[in-house]
């Protein structure tokens, strides 16, 4: 071979290893912007994987809340059917105090009126005794 033939196989070969090199400089940059997307979703999953763990962590807290809050409901509705009792015990004993009242008042107002009706007696007796007696000395 002579040495144009090698220069000209040279140049030949020269050529396409400046194409290799090209197209692995290229398949390079296309690593290298893989492996800053995937490093990317690394970070996406890592924040995702937190925001899981927070979002679980508030769901306890709101059923821990809402089963509190049903809780306190059934305590409440049971203090309020406690002061329903009381207040219908509460109405039931005004009632019987005021039928009480209404005997003793009617009690208290016995002896006066056998006081009224013995003075009255009396002094009916007594007219009947002083005009009795006019009409007997008027008679005699």
């Amino acid at each position: 071979m002579t040495t144009e033939q090698l220069t000209a196989q040279i140049m030949a070969h020269g050529k396409d290893i400046a194409a290799l090199w090209q197209s692995a400089k290229s398949a390079h940059k296309r690593i290298d912007e893989n492996d800053r997307i995937i490093k990317g979703i690394h970070k996406l999953a890592s924040n995702i994987e937190a925001l899981t763990l927070q979002v679980k962590l508030l769901t306890e807290r709101m059923d821990n809340s809402i089963d509190r809050m049903e809780r306190s409901i059934k305590s409440q509705g049971g203090r309020i059917g406690a002061v329903e009792t009381f207040c219908r015990t509460v109405e039931r004993n005004e009632q019987s105090l005021c039928a009480l009242e209404s005997r003793v008042d009617a009690i208290e107002k016995e002896p006066a009126a056998k006081w009224k009706d013995l003075v009255r007696q009396m002094i009916a007796l007594v007219c009947a005794g002083l005009i009795g007696s006019a009409l007997a000395y008027l008679i005699r």
